[in-house]
């Protein structure tokens, strides 16, 4: 490492996170990308960045690694019937693509339905949405398998994924890169630090959907977001009122039940319904459709 890196990033460790953006993408232009340095910065400066900061490509890449964590466990796999998986993708697009005030990631949204009795879904950062066949279960109509995915179409908009990374882990970052800034050279445990940074920031993020669930207040604002994506697509937007209002008489245990303000309250909160002047025919085609797709 030449010394004037040495020098730019001892200065980087004492400056305020938010205060590197220039310092970093300098030594991201001064550096080869294929040295332990190079990779180093690029991997700092990553994670130097806040939810906010983050462009589309590294947020579908953090998302990834989260899907690919959920995925991975034995509770959580893909259900096996290509007609259900392409049919909720269908109705999850047709809920991106009619309604401008959808947030558009780097490879846009992606749907996808989980073996798993478990009434749940997750949001991913960068558009991976997940949904359990339980949770299907508890829909009657496609406008009702609508108001599912708007609601995670919402917390992909809202950023609320993201969110959940641990700004300490992001400080971390700069911690092991001032370790290895003392040296002349990059050790390989150094470089692996780092990498044990990102993985922690996933797992903050996997932690939340799994196990701790969002805030009442970012539950909320998913609702009410959830419900005008509902209804920009013209599906009957107090669709989501009827699912919610299914789970509260059904109860259970685990998944949305434990993560999840209660279903009433979340119903509460949705005030009043929104106008929708409706379809009687339109309806009916869509329900024939759900009827006919989603056999679980």
């Amino acid at each position: 490492m030449k010394p004037r890196h040495i020098l730019l990033l001892g200065v980087l460790v004492a400056l305020p996170v938010v205060a590197c953006a220039e310092v970093m993408n300098a030594l991201e232009q001064a550096t080869d990308e294929n040295t332990a340095e190079g990779k180093l910065i690029r991997g700092a400066n990553r994670l130097r960045k806040s939810f906010q900061d983050l462009d589309p490509s590294e947020e579908h890449y953090i998302g990834r690694s989260v899907a690919a964590q959920i995925l991975a466990m034995p509770a959580y796999p893909l259900l096996k019937d290509d007609a259900v998986q392409a049919y909720v993708d269908r109705v999850g697009q047709a809920v991106v693509l009619t309604n401008d005030g959808v947030r558009h990631t780097f490879l846009d949204y992606r749907f996808a339905v989980l073996d798993s009795n478990e009434v749940n879904a997750f949001a991913c950062p960068g558009g991976l949405i997940l949904v359990t066949r339980g949770l299907l279960a508890k829909t009657t109509s496609e406008d009702e398998l609508a108001a599912v995915l708007a609601h995670e179409v919402a917390h992909v908009t809202l950023r609320h994924g993201l969110q959940a990374i641990q700004q300490s882990n992001l400080a971390s970052a700069f911690l092991y890169l001032g370790e290895g800034a003392a040296q002349a050279t990059m050790k390989p445990e150094d470089l692996q630090k780092l990498t044990g940074v990102f993985d922690d920031s996933v797992k903050d993020i996997v932690k939340t959907l799994i196990t701790s669930g969002y805030s009442r207040e970012a539950e909320a604002a998913a609702d009410q977001l959830g419900r005008t994506f509902l209804a920009g697509t013209g599906y009957d937007p107090q669709a989501l009122g009827r699912v919610l209002a299914r789970m509260q008489e059904a109860g259970g245990e685990g998944g949305m039940f434990a993560t999840h303000p209660a279903p009433k309250d979340r119903m509460d909160s949705l005030g009043a319904p929104l106008a929708h002047a409706g379809d009687a025919a339109a309806e009916a085609q869509r329900l024939a459709r759900y009827r006919q797709n989603l056999k679980l």
